[in-house]
């Protein structure tokens, strides 16, 4: 006998003698429906029957809840004779039921105990181990709380007396055998708190109490089936996080109610099930499930079956691309999926403690290929592009980082090293981490790495131990089987970080880590000072080369032609130098998607490049023919307001229910008629949203600060809430995609100019650094002990007149001391009181405004680039300070901000303080280079280089910034400023070396290179003549060395 199972899933039915007149209709309808799908489908009459809550409407003065449960006892009745065989009902025994919030007699609530429990929730970590203790002990408060479903209890235990609980929860754990399948359920009750509207995201469940007796009862069971009426993510935060973690290691299918939403959600863990209501207002809140699944073949299927408007019954429900004609085909969850090699793989691992066998390995790299194969998703109908990352042990930043070769993803798989590999957000790190997973299990030694995302885990044993456990359990591993662990999305900026990476490494002892750091452009990180108790090897993630972004181009052409490879690589290339976007996988396919609409015209911004890639998805990309297409402003302006609560509520994990629950309740309010169901199937085919658990999530971020942008234009006091309190500095794309859409948000200019005003004035003030502070000026073109003594010697001075504490002038005077933690906390603390990380905070946003802000009031943009520079003039100062430190140690700490030398630096301090002095003009504009430059920029860059009110050291930082970037005309300015300087300046050396280093290493035309190519040599024969603006003529005349100007690498 095949080992197959079937069930019919119903949901909220609501008795409501209200309604009666038109809900006894539809029910009706339905049993009609079910006996003639019965007789004529090939799908035979299932084996059980759940019912996830919300039997009865409540309590009322018209009908008692009692006669409610009367009226359903009747319809159960008939719905089991439905659903027998052969003129014999189902019997009641496989019919189940949990309780919802409708089956809740709120006369019975006791106010002021609710509203501790809603108060509680609010700090559920705090109070999580109290209630399950209440739950465990039916304590008094328990015991008064579970009155409200009483009325219920004694339904159950007159007409269902095998789910009756004497413990009086109203839970229960049911197992049983069905055509050779043994099979567990587990009822469990979520509605034993609630009370009405204030319900989302506060119930209580005692999750912890009642998925450990769940566990015990059922873990003999081939086949765990959960029973909730409500989805996770309305139970309050703790009991959200521990109940997602445990469905997904505890059970095989979760049912559920509530939303109204017919869906399923196939996990590698387990299955998610909603079913729509019986009872609705609203013919898109119709929906029961038929499920049938085959322990047999490994797979499994529901068919949906809905109410429509203007239909005369039920019929399928078809959903475009996971379900046409009705039917959602699944694979089984990996516990239960069989293999050739391993029959029993869905037997529990539970019954034994005896370790067991590792799953075949054609089976583990099926599944870590399908990981990889997911991971490089990107927009619906996108070819899956894959091309080898570049890895260095250097930063790109660095000037000399081409000269070290690079790194394959072969020799770290096979290196025995911890490793950090760091690079931006969106870099590629996560497909790299999967590729990596990959590429060790087909090594001959056959090594498993277990991957964890770090944005998914808490720094305890507990949520580690789970998520493990979840990875292992499918695939028939233990622990010792892990040889590597990689830790992908970590950041030391974030709050747990540290904590996290520390844990993991205490849980995994000896086990090498490879962490994916997501970093920050900028060489600056928070981090505090941490003892990780081990050594890790650091590399880089790099962007991509001409010659790659070639093959991703050439790959993207065979799948979806959009022009000639020449034609389009060269475009792509031009768009990423204009939008000043980096040249990574997601941008480049994020670009090949937008030229898919209009190869001949360029976005201007990213704003306008995203909107684009909307236009895409929302017009032109797969939705169903007999579904109106949403109107793409109306989408974006309910996506802003949902945006919207996730900021400010700092929590980006949702449920689709709760998705659709708000927006639909923001549409109602708002006038707006739009099908949300059909956004969310956008967003969520084109990978906008991911799904863990029962959760979705935002892939990217920039996408959540895009929606908000919109909301921002859309909602005055939401704007001025992100522009108060200088909020805006925490997200500085927000303030990008702000000022991107119309390009001319003086409004938010004005509020950044007086915020970066007022935190520059204030760092100044309370650091009191000289005016003048430059020891560049006392730099010659080829440095020497001296001319380093007397730099020191004026860096020195600046401190000793600044307004920081007698202990660090008395610390920084001391050539001789040994820098401990003392020193490093006291630089902390007084740079924390002086708001530099505000400050450099506000610089990024600055910048990313400027940058979007072509047609605001020129005097506007005057002001804030003056404010911009006068920012990193003051900023240089701070590491010129820190200098010293950053030279003895290897790296210097402010504001929980902490700077490394990444590079060689010379042998011994005097040599390492010498080259760090030197290569700050670089740092501070290659930090900012990213925020604040587009070509357009250029005349506004050109009018700041002539202010009289410019510091020197910004000048040259700002002049340094146009050697980088070389916007159109750069090489007039910079061959003025080469007139400017003193032959033998610093100044004029730092311009010539940079010169050369860009001939050798930039992307340059011919053009260009001959360009650079002059000013290499008129630079150095101003310092070999004295001539002010050496010309043609006296370029001419002058004998070079063949190693003056470098050979350019193929």
């Amino acid at each position: 006998m095949p080992k197959e199972l079937t069930w019919l899933h119903i949901s909220d039915i609501h008795f409501c003698p209200h309604t009666e007149w038109r809900d006894s209709l539809s029910r009706g309808e339905l049993l009609d429906y079910l006996k003639t799908h019965f007789t004529t489908s090939e799908w035979p009459q299932p084996d059980l029957i759940f019912c996830t809550g919300d039997i009865a409407f409540g309590h009322s003065s018209k009908q008692p809840i009692t006669e409610q449960y009367s009226v359903a006892e009747q319809f159960f009745d008939k719905l089991l004779d439905v659903c027998g065989s052969e003129g014999t009902s189902l019997p009641r025994e496989r019919l189940f039921i949990v309780p919802g919030n409708h089956d809740v007699n709120r006369d019975a609530i006791n106010g002021d105990a609710q509203s501790a429990l809603k108060t509680w929730a609010r700090d559920s970590w705090a109070h999580v181990g109290e209630i399950n203790q209440r739950f465990n002990d039916k304590s008094t408060e328990f015991l008064d709380t579970i009155r409200r479903l009483n009325e219920y209890g004694e339904f159950i235990k007159r007409y269902l007396p095998h789910l009756s609980d004497p413990g009086q929860r109203h839970v229960y754990a049911k197992t049983f055998e069905i055509n050779g399948i043994s099979i567990g359920v587990f009822g469990f009750n979520s509605a034993w708190t609630c009370a009405g509207l204030e319900d989302d995201r506060n119930i209580w469940l005692a999750a912890e109490w009642q998925f450990n007796t769940a566990k015990k009862e059922l873990q003999d069971s081939e086949v765990r089936i959960g029973l909730m009426h409500h989805p996770i993510d309305w139970l309050n935060q703790t009991e959200r996080e521990l109940t997602n973690r445990r469905v997904a290691s505890d059970f095989d299918f979760w049912l559920h109610g509530h939303s109204h939403n017919a869906w399923v959600t196939p996990i590698q863990s387990h299955i998610v099930i909603a079913a729509g209501a019986v009872g609705a207002g609203s013919s898109d809140e119709f929906g029961v499930n038929l499920c049938k699944i085959s322990l047999s073949d490994n797979t499994g299927a529901a068919r949906l079956h809905a109410k429509k408007a203007g239909a005369s019954g039920w019929t399928i429900m078809p959903i475009e691309e996971v379900a046409p004609a009705g039917l959602w085909r699944f694979d089984l969850p990996l516990r239960l999926r069989k293999s050739p090699n391993n029959p029993e793989a869905h037997q529990s691992n539970n019954k034994t403690n005896v370790p067991q066998d590792p799953a075949p390995f054609d089976y583990i790299a099926r599944y870590l290929s399908s990981e990889f194969e997911r991971a490089l998703k990107s927009f619906s109908g996108q070819p899956r592009v894959w091309v080898e990352p570049i890895l260095s042990r250097k930063a790109e930043i660095e000037k000399d980082a081409k000269l070290e070769p690079p790194v394959t993803a072969a020799e770290l798989v096979n290196s025995i090293a911890s490793i950090i590999i760091k690079a931006p957000p969106q870099y590629g790190l996560t497909c790299l981490a999967k590729y990596l997973a990959k590429l060790a299990w087909h090594k001959p030694s056959r090594e498993f790495w277990l991957y964890l995302d770090a944005k998914l885990l808490r720094p305890n044993s507990a949520s580690i131990n789970t998520e493990t456990e979840r990875v292992l359990g499918p695939l028939n591993l233990s622990f010792q089987d892990i040889r590597r662990v990689v830790l992908d999305s970590w950041s030391p900026t974030e709050k747990e970080g540290p904590k996290l990476l520390i844990k993991i490494i205490e849980i995994f002892g000896e086990t090498p880590i490879i962490c994916m750091q997501r970093s920050d452009a900028s060489m600056a990180e928070r981090l505090s000072n941490i003892d990780l108790r081990r050594t890790f090897e650091t590399y880089f993630l790099w962007t991509l080369p001409r010659e790659v972004i070639r093959k991703i181009v050439s790959g993207y052409n065979e799948a979806r032609q959009i022009g000639d490879d020449d034609a389009v690589t060269k475009r792509l290339v031009s768009d990423l130098e204009v939008l000043n976007l980096h040249r990574t996988p997601l941008n480049c396919l994020t670009l090949l998607k937008v030229s898919e609409f209009d190869f001949d015209e360029s976005p201007v911004n990213r704003t306008e490049m995203l909107k684009r890639v909307l236009f895409l998805l929302f017009n032109t990309d797969g939705i169903p023919t007999y579904k109106s297409k949403p109107d793409l402003k109306d989408s974006e302006h309910v996506l802003g307001y949902f945006c919207e609560l996730l900021i400010r509520e700092g929590s980006y994990f949702f449920t689709q229910n709760r998705f659709l629950l708000e927006v639909q309740r923001f549409c109602k309010d708002s006038l707006i008629d739009l099908d949300t169901h059909i956004v969310f199937d956008v967003l969520y085919k084109n990978n906008i949203l991911l799904m863990h658990g029962s959760q979705f999530y935002f892939r990217f971020s920039y996408w959540i600060f895009y929606f908000v942008a919109q909301r921002m234009h859309h909602n005055e006091a939401f704007a001025k809430y992100i522009l108060s309190e200088m909020r805006y500095a925490q997200y500085p794309e927000i303030i990008e995609f702000y000022t991107g859409a119309d390009r001319k948000r003086d409004d938010a200019l004005q509020v950044i100019i007086n915020d970066l005003g007022e935190c520059y004035r204030t760092v100044k003030e309370n650091c009191g650094f000289p005016e003048n502070l430059d020891p560049y000026k006392h730099a010659t073109w080829e440095s020497s002990p001296e001319t380093q003594e007397k730099m020191h010697e004026v860096i020195t001075k600046g401190v000793m007149d600044s307004n920081l504490p007698a202990e660090i002038k008395d610390q920084f005077a001391d050539r001789t001391y040994d820098p401990a933690r003392p020193y490093d906390q006291t630089i902390a603390n007084i740079l924390t009181e002086h708001s530099v990380v505000c400050l450099m905070k506000l610089i990024s946003a600055a910048a990313r405004a400027l940058r979007n802000s072509d047609y605001a009031a020129p005097e506007t943009k005057r002001q804030l680039l003056t404010a911009i520079m006068r920012s990193w003039d003051q900023l240089s100062k701070i590491v010129l300070v820190i200098a010293p430190e950053l030279a003895e140690a290897g790296h210097a700490s402010y504001d929980n901000a902490k700077f490394f030398l990444v590079g060689d630096f010379g042998k011994n301090r005097n040599e390492r303080l010498g080259a760090i002095l030197s290569v700050i003009p670089y740092n501070i504009a290659a930090w900012h280079q990213d925020d604040l430059y587009s070509p357009k920029m250029g005349p506004l860059l050109f009018d700041q280089l002539d202010s009289p009110d410019l510091s020197s050291i910004a000048r040259h930082e700002l002049l340094v910034l146009l050697i980088l970037q070389r916007p159109r005309n750069w090489s007039k300015h910079v061959e003025n400023y080469i007139a400017s300087v003193a032959k033998n300046a610093f100044y004029l050396n730092d311009v010539f070396e940079l010169l050369r280093h860009e001939y050798r290493y930039g992307f340059a035309l011919p053009d260009t290179l001959s360009e650079i190519e002059r000013l290499i040599k008129m630079s150095l024969v101003k310092h070999l003549t004295g001539q002010k603006r050496p010309g043609v003529k006296s370029i001419a005349k002058t004998s070079f060395k063949k190693t003056l100007l470098p050979e350019r690498p193929l």
